[in-house]
């Protein structure tokens, strides 16, 4: 057939079809009349012949089947058949179909919504030029793995020297005192080359962006503006472009303003106030370099490996010395999401559980379904329905539900998926908006069609594979279901139960971790403590004595406020975001030097203000200043492992800056944790008054509640100079809490993954049960009226059930015994192996299965038995 005579017939079947079926039936009729003439000349009589010529053609209505089957696009008028009579069936049960697809829509749903974070997240291209070119620049350092971070002196030898990357760019972040247009604030800044916005195809919102002399040494003070801060701070004036702005003491000339949608694709989700480019020198004199984030384009037809073997031999030009150091390219997008990946996947995973639960209580209910229709496909059988027509119709009504349920499940997932991201935003690097495009469209349409085929399928094929005699027969006499469907179910039910057990194991460790973290001994109490960071602008401040004064007369004021108990500094705070480390400095009477050791710059009255236990010598005092004799404090944990013979005050260790001078220990302090994810490590602690303090955080105990007197302290230093604006300005309750805000997410998110699987587990569980006692009935009937008890007949229609749930118990632990090193990432101060996590869900499940169990069980064995014995 011809393609113009194949579009032509399609056009008759799907526009024209009551034509097509009055000419078929005039055609036939026709036929038919002839036949039974010819009959009739050979002698029959009238209505003989027309019997005899239907028997021979076959009967009219056989043969329209057969000349419609034969029709180009038949297929859709028995698919517009199965869907009328799939959905005419589901109406007429709307109770089963609304628990189906809200079944379906609930798993559906939640897969959807974490699946399109996943998708913005690590699959999603990045929103540039040829993403797929982009790679971040890594340093391997040997044993201690990569390093994400480049110094000036690395990055300039590879933006000058090579020939593999067709653009190389470099930024940071760092924090700046803004002064001018407004109060002086604390702000966060970005440092790029000019090629880094060139790499991203920025255009500015006003102005122009970095031109490249302004990347080299001695280029002009020019500054760029986020949209924010534009809108915010100058109102959104367009003549703000070519005005000045003070960074850290130096003034700049804004040269453009940044888009809204501007963004740096990176892990740490940093929001950048200003950018100042790559020559910019805002840090004070003699301080260590930047370490830089560097990224770039592949050249076209260079691969990542060649363009690393080229940047590693240019590194190795750099080095002083050789070293176990390497250059190491991954493309951008895997650098991005390289710290959320796993605890995505485990989140993915545990929904794809909940999801699979879903799908086995559906396909039981089914089962159920199915052994309940088996007299309606007997009949079928026997009138000549062929095996496959059935186990169409069946797999076309699961479609239905499943895509109904799949349609519910956007529903949720657009509700849900807002509320997702607000919830996992601590976890989640910056990234453009989650959206529900195509790709989750896609990827919940492939969702229903594979979750419709999972439940539909096997009960599909386990009804139509019934012989029709045996299904009339078994329907007559109400007999049991069929081996088939009853060992299908079994498995069913095992493997709902194994992954449900799996799930609330992941979820209990979550648990415990959580409340151990919650629980954790710091060492410090942290309760009506204000916390508060300063950090000095060089220019403004540009020595330790200066620095000193103000910090010494910013205590001072604050501790003269009325609800203020006392008040302190550090350079380093417990649960903040620096760390400061000292490494290879010798300590008098050992041997060997002391290998690394955790360095904090305090004020006096740090740890009674802390309230950190004391445990020998002294404190620092206001004599131990510039001039005196140098001093220092250790806490227990390096007086253990650097003094084990026990004698640790009046030794001298070697000054951390200074090789030629030596400070005495004075004191030994109790142990204090510097984050709630590391060990306690030993710590030496100076006075800041024998050091610098260019920045310092300061920490104020108050009577009452300690954001109350954040205005109070405010004005206080704002008093001293209103130039040196606080920052991160919290309680150190929150600031607690801000550390285990993410472990916190993923612990409710798994937690609620877990409960929804108790209770599709529960109800999965409870209509089985309700199901075989119905099923049952008359068998209870006779077994009743025989003499058997109530207890008897709970033990007959539980036994089996609580037997698959114990093997399904014990398959989920072995699941989880297989699946704890993921989740090695997300679980801290407990062992993944736990006993008493992996008892308990197990007693949780079996006190749940237990009821679930007996509630059904129990209405089934209390029924009358003359009334069973009349159920047939």
């Amino acid at each position: 057939m011809s393609l113009r005579s194949r579009l032509s017939a399609w056009k008759r079947n799907l526009f024209h079809k009551s034509e097509m079926e009055q000419t078929l039936d005039d055609e036939l009729t026709a036929f038919v009349d002839l036949l039974a003439e010819e009959k009739q000349r050979a002698g029959m009589d009238q209505q003989e012949a027309r019997r005899t010529a239907l028997l021979e053609a076959g009967g009219l209505d056989q043969l329209k089947e057969k000349c419609r089957d034969s029709r180009t696009l038949h297929w859709l008028d028995v698919l517009h058949q199965d869907l009328r009579y799939g959905l005419r069936l589901l109406l007429r049960n709307p109770g089963f179909a609304a628990i189906v697809v809200l079944t379906l829509g609930l798993g559906i749903g939640a897969t959807t919504s974490i699946f399109s974070v996943v998708h913005a997240t690590l699959l999603r291209p990045l929103p540039y030029s040829h993403p797929e070119s982009l790679v971040y620049i890594e340093q391997n350092l040997g044993g201690y793995g990569p390093m994400p971070f480049s110094f000036p002196k690395e990055f300039n030898a590879w933006r000058y020297g090579n020939h593999s990357l067709s653009q190389i760019a470099a930024y940071i972040d760092t924090r700046v005192n803004v002064v001018g247009a407004g109060e002086a604030q604390r702000m966060n800044c970005g440092i790029g080359t000019a090629s880094f916005f060139q790499l991203l195809g920025t255009r500015p919102e006003a102005g122009r962006l970095f031109l490249p002399e302004e990347d080299q040494p001695g280029g002009a003070p020019v500054a760029l503006l986020s949209y924010a801060l534009w809108r915010g701070r100058f109102g959104g004036d367009p003549a703000a472009v070519g005005r000045t702005v003070t960074a850290d003491g130096k003034k700049y000339t804004i040269a453009g303003i940044l888009p809204a949608s501007f963004r740096v694709p990176d892990r740490y989700g940093f929001e950048y106030d200003l950018w100042l480019p790559f020559s910019a020198s805002i840090q004070p004199e003699g301080a260590p370099p930047y370490m830089l984030r560097a990224v770039g384009r592949l050249a076209p037809g260079v691969t990542i490996s060649a363009a690393q073997a080229e940047l590693d031999s240019i590194l190795q030009t750099t080095l002083r010395r050789p070293r176990k150091v390497n250059a190491l390219l991954v493309p951008w997008q895997q650098e991005i999401a390289g710290g959320v990946r796993t605890s995505l996947l485990v989140f993915l995973g545990a929904v794809g559980f909940l999801l699979l639960i879903a799908c086995v209580n559906v396909a039981i209910l089914l089962l159920s379904r199915a052994a309940a229709r088996e007299r309606e496909v007997a009949v079928r059988l026997a009138l000549g329905a062929p095996r496959s027509r059935i186990v169409r119709q069946l797999l076309t009504e699961s479609l239905i539900m499943a895509f109904s349920g799949a349609a519910v499940g956007l529903v949720f997932a657009y509700w849900a998926k807002d509320l997702l991201v607000n919830f996992l935003s601590k976890n989640l690097p910056a990234m453009d908006p989650v959206q529900l495009d195509y790709r989750v469209l896609a990827f919940t349409l492939g969702l229903a069609v594979l979750t419709g085929l999972f439940f539909g399928l096997a009960p599909a094929l386990q009804t139509a594979r019934m012989r029709d005699r045996d299904g009339l027969r078994e329907s007559a006499r109400g007999a049991s279901e069929s081996r088939a469907h009853h060992g299908f179910r079994n498995i069913l039910i095992v493997t709902q139960v194994a992954t449900a057990i799996t799930l609330t194991i992941g979820a209990g460790l979550l648990v415990k971790s959580f409340l151990r973290l919650r629980g954790l001994d710091m060492g410090f109490h942290s309760g009506r403590v204000l916390t508060m960071s300063v950090d000095l602008t060089p220019a403004d401040y540009p020595d330790a004595a200066r620095q000193i004064h103000f910090f010494q007369r910013a205590l001072q004021n604050i501790q003269g406020l009325g609800g203020v108990e006392s008040a302190a500094a550090n350079y380093c705070l417990p649960l903040g975001n620096m760390r400061w480390s000292v490494s290879k400095f010798k300590l008098e009477g050992r041997p060997q030097p002391v290998d690394s050791a955790d360095l904090e710059v305090i004020s006096t009255g740090y740890f009674g203000t802390m309230q950190i236990p004391w445990k020998a010598g002294r404190d620092f005092t206001a004599q131990d200043r510039a001039g005196a004799p140098l001093v220092a404090i250790v806490n227990e944990a390096f007086a253990r492992r650097f003094c084990p013979e026990g004698r640790c005050l009046g030794r001298r260790v070697e000054h951390w800056k200074d090789s030629t001078q030596w400070m005495t220990i004075v004191g030994v302090a109790g142990d204090t944790r510097a984050s709630m994810e590391r060990p306690v490590e030993p710590v030496l602690f100076v006075p800041y008054l024998q050091g610098e303090a260019p920045a310092m955080t300061l920490v104020i105990r108050t009577a009452g509640k300690p954001m109350a007197m954040a205005a109070a302290v405010r004005a206080q230093l704002a008093g001293i100079d209103r130039n040196q604006p606080p920052s991160d300005v919290m309680s150190l309750d929150d600031l607690r809490d801000r550390w285990i805000a993410s472990r916190r997410a993923s612990m409710l998110l798994l937690g609620v993954f877990a409960l929804l699987a108790l209770l599709l587990g529960c109800i999965g569980i409870y209509g089985v049960v309700a199901y075989n006692a119905n099923r049952r009935t008359h068998e209870i009937g006779i077994r009743m009226a025989l003499g058997a008890r109530e207890s008897d007949v709970l033990t007959l229609i539980t036994r089996q059930t609580l037997a698959l749930i114990a093997l399904g118990e014990f398959v989920g632990l072995g699941a989880a015994l297989a699946l704890n090193r993921v989740l090695g990432t997300l679980v801290v101060e407990v062992p993944t192996t736990d006993l008493l996590t992996y008892a308990c869900a197990c007693l949780l499940w079996s006190t749940v299965a237990l009821l679930a169990c007996y509630l059904p069980a129990r209405r089934g064995a209390r029924v009358e038995p003359m009334h069973a014995l009349q159920v047939e």
